[in-house]
């Protein structure tokens, strides 16, 4: 079997960076719709485009503009409950094995439920669906005087910490709000040791994630920027703290033109942890499969390179040694399964 075929069908994807209000379907958006009595188009095609970011997207700030359809039909603890119950069906039907699903509850309160009931009630979606995963919680930079919420939402992170929620992250236009208007969210988590990762180094170039790891971030969303310069690149090989590469999202969002210019290999080649996600499968039309397609197709990469990332992905997860030692499990077995005839097929 060739690398494609495999890919198809393994059933051991990590994702740890997918954004719930990005990766509502059509048919899910419709359910929704029904539930928070909100009218959308009759044609599934229309519908799409409204989902869905353009081709000739010009930046971030653009992409973020589709995120205000989703957002407006969870607006109640069903609706909620639904989008989460629908997604983790989506992705068991995908043959992922384990994602951290973040979204931020300060954006699900316009019709007057609190952050903690949107939360529970993502938590409770997840547990209904049986699929394994565990809740980000986003704090926003969107330019409004936010810092309650925010706040807010630092301690409803620690209150449901290995009770379903399992991090926080900063979410939001990078560029026009800078990591250094949040400092305040970083030390909050710090005091309550709450584990955070963060979006830096996609708008914003290599000095937003030298900015991220310094004030303490054990992740970071997307940081391949950090590759245009070597202080940074260094910066995350010693700290060893993990990227999470989207790679259609930096396509749509103008980071780079083509999957090739992503700088997988150079990470990879450094030592640099490289974790693989789709960042938001409606809004980028993408998933986790489709996106490791692009990948093994761009960089030509081998059958032990894509299980490297998948393990990188387990090992920077967010959740207990017991629980990623079950999870490589998975993978060994998957892998167990293509490797002999795939050594052959190459040899």
């Amino acid at each position: 079997m060739d690398i494609k075929s495999i890919i198809s069908e393994l059933n051991c994807f990590t994702e740890l960076h997918l954004h719930l209000d990005g990766s509502v379907s059509v048919k899910s958006a419709r359910e929704l719709a029904d539930i928070e009595n909100i009218i959308l188009p009759e044609s599934d095609e229309e519908l799409k485009d409204m989902l869905m970011v353009s081709e000739d997207c010009s930046d971030l700030n653009e992409y973020l503009e589709k995120f205000s359809l989703p957002v407006s039909l969870m607006q109640s603890e069903k609706s909620i409950e639904k989008a989460a119950y629908n997604l983790c069906c989506e992705l068991k039907s995908l043959g992922m094995m384990y994602a951290e699903i973040r979204f931020a509850p300060q954006k699900h309160c316009e019709k007057g439920i609190s952050q903690e009931c949107a939360v529970r009630a993502a938590l409770s979606g997840i547990e209904k669906s049986g699929f394994d995963a565990q809740l980000i919680l986003c704090c926003m930079r969107d330019g409004s005087d936010n810092s309650k919420e925010n706040l807010e939402t630092v301690k409803l992170t620690e209150k449901y910490l290995g009770k379903g929620v399992c991090a926080c992250d900063l979410a939001g236009a990078e560029a026009l709000f800078p990591n250094s208007k949040y400092l305040y969210v970083f030390e909050e988590a710090a005091k309550l040791n709450v584990p955070y990762t963060v979006h830096s180094g996609e708008a914003l170039g290599y000095e937003s994630v030298i900015e991220a790891v310094e004030n303490g971030a054990h992740r970071i969303g997307h940081g391949v920027r950090a590759a245009e310069n070597h202080e940074a690149s260094e910066l995350l090989l010693k700290s060893q703290v993990p990227i999470e590469v989207c790679p259609t999202s930096n396509i749509n969002t103008c980071v780079f033109k083509r999957i090739s210019d992503i700088p997988l290999r150079y990470f990879m080649n450094l030592g640099v942890n490289v974790t693989v996600s789709s960042d938001n499968m409606s809004v980028s039309a993408t998933n986790i499969k489709n996106e490791y397609l692009k990948l093994a197709a761009a960089f030509e990469l081998s059958l032990d390179e894509i299980r490297l990332l998948i393990e990188n992905s387990v090992k920077a997860a967010f959740t207990d040694e017991s629980h990623k030692e079950r999870l490589m499990e998975i993978v060994s077995a998957e892998f167990g399964r293509y490797s002999g005839e795939y050594d052959k097929k190459r040899g």
